[in-house]
């Protein structure tokens, strides 16, 4: 039984080993591709690299070429040399490496061509068969990685500036983005909530009269009472009279009926009832 579970252990190690063989891509090589391994050398890709990065974007900015104005200064020297395809791959990656020259860091215009360089390169043919050249750009603060994909003919499909931030850098700019953003969240919270409360105004909520509270109700009842019974003083009997005074201290003192109290007698004080 051990011995069959060795043998099993030996077999899924040569299995997994097979796999990582066939995954496993070769650096700085272009054999087995469609690529010449005598056209495509280290060095050939080095010079490559150092010409788009020096002779190329270098000599665009010292010249004032911007992003801005690229198809204005660079459109026709550069369609009439070869077709719109390269001058798209060659703006889009001009276009990265301007954003990524600040932080590189160079002294002025006459030292940039030795302040920024490509210090090494490294290539390799990826799963889809595409070359794939790696280039690191050197600058007196930062580094970035120039990415060229290159046909079988030596023609770039695609070229791509990244710069290379250190930790610290990256924290920094991952926390300048979160409080920008939670900064943004509450200013809107509270603008949402200003607006709301301009609502009683916006809708005319502000000139609304104060709800009445049922004391108050009940005290209008009792001086309307009060004033009928004034205004009608020679035309009701006592009985009525005496009716109509229970019915309005009953309203006043918030009780449903005249069952907790009763009138004895009515006297009459002054001639003149005082109306509030």
């Amino acid at each position: 039984m051990k011995r069959k579970m060795l043998v099993l252990g030996v077999m899924l190690s040569c299995l997994l080993g097979l796999t990582a063989c066939g995954e496993t891509t070769k650096i700085n090589t272009v054999e087995g591709s469609r690529y010449s391994s005598d056209m495509f050398t280290a060095e050939a890709l080095r010079t490559y690299a150092a010409t788009i990065e020096d002779n190329n974007f270098e000599y665009w900015y010292i010249n004032g070429i911007t992003p801005e104005n690229f198809e204005e200064k660079l459109y026709f020297d550069i369609s009439m040399s070869t077709s719109d395809e390269r001058y798209n791959v060659l703006a889009n990656g001009y276009e990265s490496w301007y954003k990524a020259v600040s932080d590189l860091g160079f002294g002025d215009l006459s030292t940039i061509q030795n302040d920024i360089y490509v210090k090494d390169v490294t290539y390799q043919v990826n799963k889809d068969g595409v070359l794939v050249v790696d280039a690191v750009i050197a600058g007196t603060k930062h580094t970035a990685d120039m990415e060229i994909y290159l046909t079988n003919r030596g023609e770039p499909t695609d070229i791509g500036v990244t710069l290379n931030k250190t930790l610290g850098e990256k924290l920094e700019n991952a926390g300048l983005n979160t409080l920008l953003g939670m900064g943004m969240a509450f200013a809107i919270l509270i603008i949402i909530s200003l607006i709301i409360s301009l609502f009683p105004i916006f809708i005319g909520g502000g000139n609304k009269k104060k709800k009445e509270s049922d004391k108050e109700i009940a005290e209008k009842a009792m001086d309307n009472t009060i004033s009928q019974i004034a205004e009608q003083e020679e035309l009701v009997g006592d009985t009525e009279l005496v009716a109509v005074i229970a019915a309005a201290i009953a309203a006043y003192e918030g009780s449903a009926s005249t069952g907790g109290f009763q009138v004895r007698s009515i006297r009459k004080v002054n001639n003149n009832w005082k109306k509030h």
